[in-house]
């Protein structure tokens, strides 16, 4: 009888042992541990792709533009405002303008899409057809490396956010897509209105899952091709710079015994240099690399710290009471007045081949 108790005990013990262990196993599987409830994402994905022609079997939508204005083009915010017309066609009963998405856009507060008809109209040839008048701040990344010589496109980015490619496929209206005659940017060329239908494959289901990885969406790009005007680059800034390395030229025909007037005008011309590319480059975005007026402007700086040591070295040698050392000094800084001109306009040159 005394062994009773011990045994009950143990038989309790175990009971207990086990309906833990249940319990443990039912929380981790509601709960899964931290580790799973994190993670470090640094591969993005989505690519677009250039497509020719729509799968067969896809609803067809036609999409044209028509830009009436272009304004508030801000490098630094790599953002640009347009106003435009836009239109489609299509067959079938769906309405596209309810799944139509402009993925470059940047504020919906301020995006007016208004459609100029009360419902859509049916064409001789069957198909439907709306009419919008879009405004709106979209968002460009802009290539500034080559500024101010840069050339810059504009896009709209047209998809369906709904259907993907293989349900409805949408192509450019080659024939009526244009622009207005009054479109006009201050200080930029219009080259042209260019149009290409591609494939958005995000590389991400979304969170459906059962469904295939990587949904792939109809777009059409619409990019207004830009380029800016080369009278701002030679008038306003290399005309400026040529301006400024003048009296730092000039100071090699100074005789050689005026030495602080010498430095002054080399030193002077530095400065100017330097205050010049800040102000130059205060219109652009913050670049990692250096652009190609900055590269300009660091062969200027370079032409100048050389006239500054040749001017230093020929005072260490000079010999104001030799007519044959100052004869010399004088031949050799003509020479290399020459030389640094031809130096400077040379590796312009160079630079400006490049883009």
């Amino acid at each position: 009888m005394s062994g009773l108790p011990i045994s009950i005990v143990k038989s309790f013990l175990i009971v207990l042992v086990i309906l833990f262990s249940v319990q443990t196993k039912a929380v981790a599987e509601n709960n899964p541990p931290l580790s799973k409830l994190s993670s470090f994402i640094k591969s993005p994905q989505g690519t677009f792709e250039n497509v020719n022609a729509p799968l067969l079997g896809a609803k067809i939508v036609t999409v044209g533009i028509y830009g009436i204005n272009i304004y508030n083009l801000d490098l630094k915010a790599s953002t640009y405002s347009m106003s435009a017309y836009m239109w489609l066609r299509w067959k079938g009963d769906f309405d596209p303008i309810e799944t139509l998405d402009i993925i470059n856009l940047v504020k919906d507060t301020k995006f007016t899409k208004k459609a100029l008809m009360a419902s859509p109209k049916v064409l001789s040839n069957g198909e439907k057809y709306q009419i919008l008048r879009i405004d709106g701040l979209f968002h460009q990344p802009f290539d500034v490396s080559n500024y101010p010589l840069d050339k810059q496109q504009l896009s709209l980015y047209i998809e369906n956010s709904i259907d993907t490619f293989d349900k409805v496929f949408y192509v450019p209206d080659v024939v009526s897509t244009s622009y207005d005659k009054g479109l006009d940017l201050p200080g930029w060329e219009n080259k042209g209105l260019q149009l290409q239908s591609y494939l958005h494959d995000y590389g991400t289901i979304f969170g459906k899952t059962g469904t295939p990885a990587g949904l792939k969406y109809s777009g059409v790009k619409f990019s207004f091709n830009l380029e800016r005007e080369k009278n701002f680059f030679i008038w306003k800034l290399l005309i400026p710079l040529l301006i400024i390395l003048i009296p730092c030229w000039l100071a090699l025909f100074v005789n050689p015994s005026f030495i602080a007037v010498r430095v002054a005008m080399s030193s002077t011309s530095l400065l100017t240099i330097v205050l010049l590319e800040r102000t130059s480059v205060d219109a652009i975005l913050e670049c990692a690399s250096l652009v190609l007026m900055d590269k300009i402007y660091l062969l200027a700086i370079f032409n100048v710290a050389l006239t500054l040591l040749q001017i230093i070295i020929i005072d260490r040698n000079y010999d104001m009471d030799s007519p044959s050392n100052t004869l010399k000094i004088i031949k050799i800084e003509k020479i290399s007045f020459v030389v640094q001109i031809l130096f400077f306009v040379i590796s312009l040159a160079a630079l400006l081949m490049q883009i």
